[in-house]
């Protein structure tokens, strides 16, 4: 009888044992990660699993994110997915979908940097972030305190924090400029925000598409983005001085039904966006500044197609930029459903609908090849404000040095605009 007992304890403390490593084994520092395949409470613990080890990760399966109980356990999972980044983080998502609930108040995935982080070992070193494919639906999510134009936020859908980005990757602590980010990819993702594929951006759930800061280089390509609150794409210098990030290339991606399109920020510098499209867009593709003082330089935008915007493409306090060989059409046409013809409702800086924008752009500056067409055929032509490339000083920065060649302009109100402050 004791013989008994103690083999019947012995095989208890084996399975105690292993249900323990089953338990732990996500947080290790060598074990292969798992597709958890459609179980949501299991997803946070493989990605952290990927990047604690460097190992590439497949996930397949339909996962539902927000506050709910696992069936199989009873716990709660997280509202949202939370990842600290360590080592690269490889993620391959073909075919899997992440829907978002409707209590979703946040991200649906943050991956972030802390500060001094040595998990594993992966203190001073810098990760690689890759993550392909997947559909990505948060139009049933709570909207952020920070989109633009909160007023239009239907009610009941107002949210409490300040992000709700789909994926927000975050390479760097700018309070203590720690910096974890190298290279990062994503592309073949698919982007939905709105519950109708004609509801305007103000409709739409969560925040922006995409949100990075602090990559060294950057390359999204091949993304698709419908109905988005923010921006499609929000690439952005990260450290306490916008140090970190630069190299950024946005190219082959499609944006419809959005605030912004594609859009760097914070003095990142190097920054290319090239053969993409977008419809529908109170801001295409632009420059911000943020911070005054903070300058990107070396930005080229070619071979876009940009239709249906109050500010096609907008720079602000750049230095030395390229805009050739875009086509711009149909400005002064009706953008987010706003169909009054006096004035660009969402347009920042005026009622005019514009489309280059050059907001204290200095350095060496070449405007040539593109195509800015106005409405025609309809009772917008003659009565809506359109501008072809406007000059505009801006955070004190007069713009200067722009050479203008061989652009088309028709149907329009001026094809050049020279505004002070």
């Amino acid at each position: 009888m004791k013989t008994s007992i103690k083999n019947s304890l012995r095989v208890m403390a084996t399975c105690s044992a292993m249900l323990w490593a089953g338990q732990v084994i996500a947080a290790d520092c060598s074990s292969n990660p798992v597709n958890p395949n459609g179980k949501a409470s299991k997803l946070q613990d493989a990605l952290q699993q990927a990047t604690n080890t460097g190992k590439p990760l497949r996930l397949t399966g339909t996962y539902y994110i927000g506050t709910d109980k696992n069936t199989a356990d009873g716990k709660s999972i997280l509202k949202g997915i939370s990842v600290t980044l360590r080592k690269n983080l490889i993620v391959d998502a073909t075919g899997a979908r992440f829907i978002a609930k409707a209590d979703l108040d946040g991200d649906l995935f943050s991956f972030d940097t802390k500060n001094n982080d040595n998990v594993c070992g992966n203190k001073g070193q810098l990760a690689n972030f890759t993550w392909k494919g997947g559909d990505f639906d948060m139009s049933r999510a709570k909207v952020s305190t920070v989109v633009p134009i909160t007023r239009l936020t239907p009610e009941g859908r107002e949210g409490e924090d300040k992000t709700a980005d789909a994926l927000s990757i975050r390479g760097v602590v700018n309070t203590t400029n720690y910096h974890k980010l190298n290279e990062l990819i994503i592309e073949n993702i698919n982007y939905v925000g709105t519950r109708s594929n004609s509801d305007p951006f103000y409709e739409a759930g969560g925040d922006s598409g995409i949100l990075m800061t602090g990559a060294l280089k950057a390359i999204i390509r091949y993304n698709n983005f419908y109905g988005v609150r923010d921006a499609a794409v929000y690439l952005s210098a990260g450290g306490d001085n916008g140090q970190f990030g630069d190299h950024f290339t946005i190219h082959d991606n499609y944006v419809e039904r959005a605030f912004d399109g594609f859009t760097s920020k914070r003095g990142a510098d190097n920054i290319v966006m090239r053969n993409n499209i977008l419809k529908d867009v109170v801001v295409g593709l632009s420059t911000k500044s943020v911070y005054p003082g903070w300058q990107a330089t070396n930005v080229n935008i070619v071979d876009n197609t940009i239709d249906n915007a109050m500010r096609a493409i907008s720079l602000e306090t750049t230095n030395n930029v390229t805009v050739e060989d875009n086509q711009i059409n149909k400005l002064g046409d009706i953008v987010a459903e706003q169909t009054s013809s006096s004035k660009a409702n969402f347009n920042a800086y005026g009622d005019a609908f514009e489309g280059i924008s050059l907001n204290g752009v200095q350095g060496i500056n070449t405007i040539r090849n593109n195509e800015i067409r106005g409405v025609t055929e309809s009772s917008r032509e003659n009565s809506t404000t359109t501008w072809g490339i406007v000059h505009r000083s801006y955070e004190g920065r007069d713009t200067e040095n722009v050479n203008k060649i061989n652009n088309v302009f028709s149907n329009l109100d001026k094809w050049s605009k020279y505004l002070g402050n």
